[in-house]
């Protein structure tokens, strides 16, 4: 029996046991309809009288030794019962031989229906999830779409550098005069519409200069003093693209002066170079350089990798297990509740926002198991080596970047393996794909 076959929507097996109907449901579920005659019928009955014999116990007899006419007359629900399960446990192991079909894990649940029995005849339905029929994958297809990389040149280096540069400055508060430019201002946000207001920014702080402000709140803030709260309305720079413009919505904005400041930032020289862990000024530049490509090349890369993930996704589709749907939706809502701010939002939201954000939700649930499944296709097609040392580097990352500080490898939780599990194989696939565009 091939593959494709198995993927047919019926397929009927046979032997001198039993006569086998396999049903290919949606969400992976498969059924079993089966009819089995005399030999396991009385095969389960002579199980479900010892099962019962070794439970009960009779003056004079040993447990499991009395006479079977005796437990067939005192305890023929019991049996009955039992014999059921036997019968079931029985038919379902005769049904796999011929069909092998696996369980879609060991966390599977089986389920069976007695449809008929008597003395001679029996017919059951089974139902179980099963792993999906994965389709052949054609990594040839898939056609990247050109990706700009960032700029990195003496314009953006010398930015990099004065960012650096206010980890060190020295602030003093301008409490003598109105704000100017040159002046860092820190404010709170609001856009106003109508009754409603709702927060942008929050103690942040701004540069008043055209390379860091919009047009519109520089003008708003100069001449301004602490505790002032100003209003006017957002709007583009002159500068702006057409496009910028079109998708550019003008506000009503409140700008609440928190305070002003001046900055005094060191000098740029071999001293400060050994501050941020360079040898001199020439090193220092050399190694922002250097961070600032990989960077651009890790955002390319980024770009390309969720192409592929939607090349697969929208290319390959195919039916996928509810319950791991479910249970990854599950996690990701768990998660979501684990942030504060997420939280307060969703307990904010009413019930058809709640019943959006769980389709978003149960949607990511989705393309993440069938990336999943994909993924391990192309891996094991490939011959793609996955080492459990990679693996367990990955779930090492995992739990450090969620604060995790020393972390015992004889101790890390499956679930965390096998999220790691799932990380290292969808970057190899990708990996493999990308080989072929290099």
């Amino acid at each position: 029996m091939s593959q494709t076959d198995l993927a047919s929507p019926q397929v009927d097996f046979s032997n001198d046991l039993v006569n086998l109907t396999v049903h290919r449901k949606p969400a992976c579920r498969v059924e079993f309809h089966v009819k089995t005659g005399e030999k396991l019928i009385s095969q389960a009955r002579k199980m479900a009288i010892k099962a019962i014999n070794k439970e009960v116990s009779f003056p004079g007899f040993r447990p499991g030794k009395a006479p079977e006419e005796v437990i067939l007359k005192k305890y023929p629900n019991d049996i009955d019962k039992q014999l059921h399960k036997s019968l079931a446990d029985l038919v379902y192991v005769e049904a796999q031989k011929l069909a092998r079909i696996p369980l879609l894990n060991n966390n599977a649940q089986i389920s069976f229906d007695m449809k008929s029995k008597t003395a001679t005849q029996a017919e059951l339905l089974f139902s179980f999830e099963t792993e999906p029929v994965i389709p052949q994958i054609d990594k040839t297809l898939f056609k990247p779409q050109a990706v700009n990389r960032l700029e990195v040149g003496e314009t953006q280096i010398n930015e990099a550098v004065k960012q650096m540069l206010f980890f060190f400055a020295e602030w003093k508060l301008v409490e003598d005069r109105p704000t100017q430019a040159g002046d860092y201002v820190m404010i709170d946000l609001d856009t106003i519409d109508g009754e409603h207001v709702e927060r942008v920014f929050n103690h942040i702080r701004f540069e008043v200069s055209p390379e860091r402000m919009a047009n519109w709140m520089r003008s708003l803030v100069i001449g301004s003093k602490t505790g002032d709260v100003l209003e006017g309305m957002s709007e583009p720079d002159d500068d702006a693209s057409e496009a910028d413009r079109n998708e550019f919505k003008p506000k009503k904005v409140r700008v609440t002066v928190l305070k002003v400041e001046e900055a005094s930032l060191p000098a740029i020289d071999d001293e400060f170079a050994k501050k941020v862990g360079a040898v001199d000024v020439a090193q220092m530049y050399k190694t922002v350089s250097d961070l600032l490509n990989k960077q651009a090349e890790e955002k390319v890369s980024g770009q390309l990798r969720e192409q592929i993930n939607t090349f697969l996704s929208t290319q390959y589709p195919f039916d996928l297990p509810l319950s791991l749907v479910e249970a990854e939706k599950k996690q990701r809502l768990s998660e979501m509740m684990q942030d504060p701010k997420a939280k307060t939002a969703w307990q904010k939201m009413s019930q058809e926002e709640r019943k959006t954000q769980e389709q978003a939700l149960a949607d990511e649930a989705a393309q993440a198991v069938r990336l999943f499944y994909l993924s391990r296709q192309i891996v094991r097609d490939a011959n793609v080596p996955v080492t459990h040392k990679e693996v367990q580097y990955e779930a090492v990352a995992l739990l450090q970047s969620n604060g995790t500080r020393d972390v015992e490898v004889d101790r890390i939780p499956r679930e965390v393996y096998a999220l790691a599990f799932s990380k290292v194989i969808l970057a190899k696939a990708q990996d493999f794909i990308l080989e072929e565009k290099a």
